[in-house]
C-alpha cells in the first residue's frame, strides 16, 4: 500500500503536503486587510464631478488665510489626487504619446527660442526680451516685453496658478504698434515667493505699480496731469488686480480689458487652486487633471503648452520624482472681498473705458451671467451718463472631429482676444491724438509716400558718408596728439 501511494505520487494525479512556512504579521494584516475600495467612494475616481465637489463645498468659505488655503488644498488634494486615484488618470495613449513629445519640444524651444513654437515662425514672429525688478519689499518681479518702449504700453496680468507666457500669442499681433509687458505675480512663475507669505490684493498692486513707475510708461505735464493713456488687461485673478489698480491709481489707466473676471466668482477659482499643493507621481496624471479641467484631452499640443505654463519638475534631472504646479503652495489673494470688489469696479467704469471679453463655452463664467454683469455696469452711473462698458465674445474654435468629440483651436481664441485689445486700444489711442490736436499742443501734417522716401534716402546718405569716414581709419595709426606732447 505504501507503495502504490509513491507510485501515485510520482505520476502528479497528487501533490504531496510541502513544508510549511510561518507567514510574517505584515503579511497577515495585508490578508486580512479590506480593500482599498473600502476606504475610497467611487464617485471620487472621477475628476468630472470635482466641480460639483467645488460648489458644495462648505470649508471653502472658512479659507481666509495663506495657511487655510494650503491645508485645504492638502486635504483636497488626498481626496482627489492620492496615488491610488492617480493610477487612473490616464490619458489615451496616442495622446500620451504626442503630449510627452509635444511637451519635450515646447520647453526647449521656449528655452531656447523664448517661444513655444521655435524658430518656424521665426521671422514673422515679434522677439521679446525678459528682465527681473528688484522691488522694495524684496520681490524679484519677472516680466516679458515685446515692441517699441516709445510705443503706447499695454500691461497684461495672468490668472492665478499662471505665468506671463499666457499672453504670448496675444502680445505678438500686437507688438507692431504697441510696447506689451506680461509679468508674473509674486509665487507666479519665474518670480519669487513672498517668505511672509504677503499675497494679497493690495500686495500685487504695489508690485505693478512698481512696475509702472520704474518703466515710466505715463507721461507728466508740467502741471501733474498724466500725458500718456494705456491700456490693463487682466484674466481672472488679474482682472481683478487691475480693477483694484485702477480704482487705488485713478488717472493712470486709460481702460480695462476684463477677460473671463467678475467679482462674484468662487474663492477657489479667483483666489487660489485647490490643486496647488497637490504632487503628481508623473505628467501624465498632472496633464490628466489640466486636460480635464480645460477640456484638453484630446488636444495634446495645448495641453502640453499649459503644461509649461502652470507645471513644473520636483526634480529636472529626475522626471520620476514627480511634478507639481508652479505656485507657491501658501498662495491665496486674501482681502479680496466680493462687496469691495463690485464697489471698485463700479469706481472705475465712470472714470475709464472697460471691455468685458467673454470666452466661448466657459466654464467659470457663463454669457447668462457676463451679459448681467455688463448691463449693471452701464446702470451704474449715479450721474445718469452713459458709461462705456462694452462686452464681446472670444470665440474658441469648437469643432467636431471624426470620432465626434470636441476640439477646440486656442489658437483661434488668443488670436480673437488679440483683436478685440488692438481694437480696444486703438480706440483709446486715436481718442488721445484727438484731444491732443483740439488743443493745439500737437500738430498732424500728412506726409507722403515720396517725402518717406526722400527722408530714408537722406538718412541712408549719412550712415553711408559715416561708413566711408571709418574705411579710411587703421588700427595701426598713431595715437592722438595729448597736451604733454607740447609742454616743451
Amino acid at each position: 500500500k505504501h507503495r502504490t501511494m509513491s507510485l501515485a505520487f510520482k505520476k502528479g494525479f497528487l501533490s504531496a503536503p510541502g513544508p510549511t512556512k510561518k507567514e510574517s504579521k505584515r503579511e497577515q494584516r495585508r490578508k486580512k486587510a479590506l480593500p482599498d475600495e473600502a476606504y475610497l467612494p467611487a464617485d471620487e475616481y472621477d475628476l468630472a464631478a470635482d466641480d460639483d465637489i467645488l460648489e458644495e463645498d462648505p470649508l471653502v468659505a472658512e479659507v481666509e488665510t495663506s495657511e487655510q488655503a494650503y491645508q485645504y488644498s492638502v486635504e483636497f488634494c488626498r481626496a482627489h489626487c492620492n496615488q491610488w486615484n492617480q493610477g487612473l488618470m490616464k490619458l489615451d495613449p496616442m495622446t500620451n504619446l504626442n503630449f510627452a513629445n509635444s511637451l519635450r519640444a515646447a520647453a526647449f524651444n521656449r528655452k531656447l527660442w523664448g517661444h513655444h513654437d521655435g524658430p518656424a515662425a521665426q521671422s514673422t514672429r515679434a522677439l521679446s526680451k525678459t528682465a527681473n525688478l528688484l522691488l522694495p519689499s524684496g520681490i524679484v518681479l519677472h516680466y516679458r516685453e515685446w515692441g517699441n518702449e516709445q510705443a503706447p504700453p499695454i500691461v497684461m496680468l495672468h490668472d492665478v496658478c499662471d505665468c506671463n507666457h499666457v499672453w504670448d500669442d496675444v502680445a505678438q499681433p500686437l507688438s507692431d504698434k504697441y510696447r506689451v509687458l506680461s509679468i508674473d505675480f509674486r509665487g507666479h512663475g519665474e518670480s519669487s515667493r513672498s517668505p511672509r507669505r504677503e499675497y494679497g490684493v493690495e500686495h500685487l498692486v504695489e508690485d505693478v505699480h512698481e512696475l509702472v513707475v520704474r518703466l515710466s510708461l505715463n507721461g507728466r505735464e508740467w502741471g501733474g496731469a498724466f500725458t500718456r493713456p494705456w491700456v490693463l488687461c487682466g484674466k481672472g485673478m488679474g482682472g481683478a488686480v487691475a480693477v483694484a489698480y485702477a480704482a487705488r491709481h485713478e488717472g493712470r489707466v486709460a481702460g480695462l480689458v476684463l477677460w473671463d473676471y467678475e467679482p462674484a466668482m468662487r474663492k477657489e477659482r479667483l483666489c487660489f487652486n485647490p490643486y496647488q499643493a497637490g504632487h503628481f507621481s508623473g505628467q501624465e496624471s498632472l496633464g490628466y487633471v489640466l486636460g480635464k479641467q480645460y477640456g484638453l484631452l484630446n488636444d495634446y499640443k495645448y495641453l502640453a503648452i499649459m503644461f509649461t505654463n502652470r507645471c513644473e519638475y520636483v526634480n529636472p534631472e529626475d522626471i520620476a520624482a514627480g511634478c507639481r504646479f508652479r505656485i507657491d503652495p501658501y498662495f491665496f489673494l486674501s482681502n479680496m472681498s466680493p462687496g469691495i470688489a463690485w464697489t471698485q469696479l463700479r469706481s472705475v467704469a465712470t472714470k475709464c473705458k472697460i471691455k468685458l471679453v467673454h470666452s466661448q463655452n466657459s466654464v467659470d463664467w457663463s454669457f447668462t451671467r457676463a451679459t448681467e454683469v455688463c448691463r449693471h455696469l452701464k446702470e451704474g452711473s449715479e450721474q445718469g451718463a452713459p458709461l462705456e462698458v462694452g462686452l464681446v465674445i472670444a470665440s474658441r474654435g469648437t469643432t467636431l472631429d471624426e470620432d465626434g468629440n470636441l476640439c477646440e483651436d486656442l489658437q483661434k481664441l488668443f488670436a480673437g482676444i488679440a483683436a478685440h485689445v488692438l481694437e480696444f486700444a486703438d480706440g483709446i489711442d486715436r481718442a488721445a491724438r484727438a484731444k491732443l490736436k483740439s488743443s493745439g499742443d500737437v500738430r498732424y501734417e500728412p506726409i507722403s509716400k515720396e517725402e518717406l522716401e526722400a527722408r530714408e534716402a537722406s538718412r541712408e546718405a549719412i550712415r553711408q558718408e559715416a561708413r566711408e569716414a571709418a574705411g579710411f581709419m587703421r588700427k595701426d595709426d598713431a595715437a592722438l596728439p595729448t597736451f604733454e606732447d607740447f609742454d616743451d
